[in-house]
């Protein structure tokens, strides 16, 4: 094999669509919903803590809790980015 794998083939440009994962804080509290799409909270985000971006999913992101919990916040406005 020629390079290894997931290494971006044109001159380390990155391909539209890839996400890169960033810290953000919330502005209010926020619900975070299960991946599943379940309408029941998994976990709330409060203001003043540091939570990891993981995933792009729709409007949405893929955010992990300090404990290791992953779950949808469907709410991005506002947020402050790390």
């Amino acid at each position: 094999g020629a390079g290894r794998p997931g290494q971006p083939s044109a001159g380390g440009a990155t391909p539209a669509g890839d996400f890169a994962p960033f810290w953000f804080a919330v502005p209010v509290a926020r619900p975070l919903f299960g991946e599943d799409g379940s309408p029941t909270p998994i976990a709330e985000l409060a203001p003043g803590t540091w939570y990891l971006a993981v995933e792009q999913r729709g409007t949405g992101l893929v955010a992990q809790t300090q404990d290791g919990r992953r779950g949808v916040l469907q709410d991005t406005s506002g947020i402050q980015r790390g």
